[in-house]
């Protein structure tokens, strides 16, 4: 309808400027042609409306290169054109009548139009409120000073800022002032039908929805307007404000980047180049608050955990998922990636800082996915950060050993009566390690002249620098600790070289209890796999991809790097013995055990079997 009414006035136009006399062949129509000749320079007559079409064709064409450029809507209005680069949204939420004009008007949320006012343009927008609609005026005059325009701040009240914007242009006299008469609402276009049926067929609902997310101070919104956003109701919601919580601190995904514009935020998707108004994850914390409007978690760690739990897998095994499943189809992956993601959240672990922990966030996940299948409840979630605890500290008691171990490399490595040179002799009597000036002195006289003297080779590993070497590579010309032999010897060529057992320090391990140690135990070997950031997953086709969790980039080759795996079961002891056996393991006294005084009761069967 605006095309053809575009063409209609386009025709009008046309036709009002056309001349009285038309072109006829080589003269000028009926009558003398002599008498012709002399009015060539007469005035063309035009139609009398000619003038206002005239000012309303050339305002309309400024416009259409201008929604040419930003793909706005154009309404032609009686007297004018207007460009309306958004209709907004209907307002939605409570107290409604404060968004009415005259009780039966919409005023939009998110509206910006743009009018001609001779050869100055003027734009209007609004926007939700704290209390109300709120409303922007810019005067944009045309002037070659790109800094020569009036900005109206945000308003809650339409007549102090329209009589504002009325005092500006008041001052040139010389132009036409009829425009303004008719008030905001209808220069403006605010209630025009085309405007009214655009926001009720919610035709910017793709790029606003359910209002917007407001930032007071302009860089990052706080919690207050993250509750707001979310339609947090604080009479009746007060039980939930974890998940405002959680919506805020939840990092937005990495091909997203956000923006404040005039106190509100949007975000643009770097893939598609596409902004929008709408959160990332809105829709995820919006319904997560609903369904807890229902369920009613207590504000208590462990419930808000299996709530959030629950919902997650919820979410994966709908019942379009279990009707799929009757039909022959598989239940699909909940050892995802994003998945062990979303429990690092739930359960307030950092996986970059301790990666480890990712194992037990997968069982997890394989436990509770089996309970909302089988539509049981979710519980022993305190298992689950007792097994974290575990798991720490059988990693911390590897570093320990490690520390340890590299304590008695540096004092095995050392003369001990000088403490500066390093050690060449071992002393098998006085089972030390001595530097050859040391040893000389000391064995010189008395009895020790009849000591058995060792000669020790106090190389370190060229790759570790911190245990002492126990191979050395014919091929490499290197000398290795057991564990990095082991480790750069396992692939490609180097499987076939030829390594020589430094004899002479192995052969006194019997003899000394801290040559063991010092050679290397495998601790750097487990602390390496089990703080490495890359983890094997599967597909939906069972193929497996290798994640990082430091870079967040996966690949399907598998990597030079160590594979982060779960550490072997009977490696540590104490409160993390049998991470990898039945939960629970040496927690209990065993009436089996000869060694337990008293035998003792039965461990409990737990729910929870790792």
């Amino acid at each position: 309808w605006l095309k053809q009414r575009w063409q209609l006035l386009e025709a009008q136009v046309c036709a009002s400027t056309e001349p009285l006399w038309e072109e006829e062949g080589s003269g000028y129509g009926p009558g003398d042609g002599d008498a012709m000749a002399d009015d060539e320079n007469q005035p063309e007559i035009f139609a009398g409306g000619y003038f206002d079409q005239e000012r309303v064709v050339n305002q309309t064409e400024g416009l259409q290169d201008f929604r040419r450029r930003q793909e706005g809507h154009l309404i032609i209005a009686d007297d004018r054109p207007l460009l309306v680069m958004s209709f907004g949204t209907k307002f939605s939420g409570t107290n409604p009548a404060k968004y009415k004009i005259e009780g039966k008007y919409d005023i939009p949320v998110g509206y910006k139009v743009i009018i001609k006012w001779d050869d100055d343009e003027i734009v209007f927008m609004t926007r939700q409120g704290t209390f109300g609609p709120e409303f922007q005026i810019v005067y944009l005059p045309k002037s070659p000073v790109p800094e020569d325009f009036t900005m109206f701040e945000w308003n809650a009240n339409i007549a102090e800022i329209w009589d504002q914007f009325l005092k500006v242009v008041e001052g040139h006299e010389d132009r036409d002032l009829r425009l303004f008469n008719m008030g905001p609402w209808r220069t403006f276009g605010v209630t025009r039908d085309e405007v009214q049926i655009a926001i009720k067929q919610g035709t910017d609902n793709k790029t606003i929805i359910d209002g917007i997310l407001y930032c007071a101070d302009g860089q990052v919104p706080n919690l207050q307007e993250h509750m707001r956003y979310l339609g947090f109701d604080p009479e009746t919601d007060e039980d939930y404000v974890w998940i405002c919580e959680a919506f805020r601190s939840e990092p937005i995904p990495s091909h997203y980047f956000q923006y404040v514009s005039e106190s509100r935020v949007y975000w643009v998707d770097a893939t598609t180049q596409e902004p929008t108004w709408k959160h990332p994850y809105y829709d995820k914390y919006r319904q997560m608050l609903q369904a807890a409007r229902s369920q009613k978690p207590v504000p208590h760690w462990k419930s808000i955990i299996a709530f959030r739990i629950e919902y997650l897998l919820s979410s994966i095994f709908t019942w379009e998922v279990e009707e799929a499943v009757q039909n022959g189809g598989e239940y699909p992956l909940v050892e995802t990636v994003d998945n062990v993601l979303e429990m690092e959240r739930i359960f307030g672990v950092d996986i970059k800082n301790e990666p480890y922990l990712v194992h037990v966030l997968k069982r997890a996940l394989r436990h509770y996915g089996n309970a909302v299948k089988e539509k049981r409840k979710v519980k022993d979630v305190e298992d689950f950060r007792n097994l974290m605890q575990r798991y720490r500290d059988l990693v911390g008691q590897f570093e320990q050993m490690r520390e340890e171990e590299a304590k008695r490399v540096a004092k095995m490595k050392v003369c001990v009566q000088c403490d500066e040179k390093d050690a060449v002799l071992f002393c098998d009597q006085c089972k030390d390690f001595f530097c050859q000036g040391c040893f000389d002195r000391l064995h010189a006289k008395g009895r020790r002249v009849n000591h058995r003297r060792t000669w020790v080779e106090m190389g370190m590993c060229a790759e570790c620098q911190e245990f002492i070497a126990l191979f050395h590579c014919v091929q490499c010309a290197d000398l290795y600790c057991r564990d990095c032999y082991q480790e750069w010897h396992v692939r490609g060529g180097r499987r076939n070289h030829i390594p020589i057992v430094l004899r002479s320090f192995n052969s006194q391990t019997h003899m000394l209890p801290d040559a063991t140690p010092a050679m290397g135990t495998g601790s750097a070997k487990t602390l390496a796999q089990a703080r490495s950031p890359w983890f094997a997953f599967s597909d939906e086709n069972g193929i497996k991809l290798y994640y990082n969790i430091h870079t967040g980039k996966s690949r399907r080759d598998m990597p030079l790097a160590i594979i982060n795996e779960p550490i072997e079961e009977n490696k540590g002891g104490g409160l993390a013995a049998g991470w990898s056996g039945s939960y629970g393991a040496n927690m209990f006294p065993d009436p089996l055990d000869p060694s337990q005084q008293g035998g003792g009761a039965k461990a409990p069967q737990m729910e929870t079997t790792m």
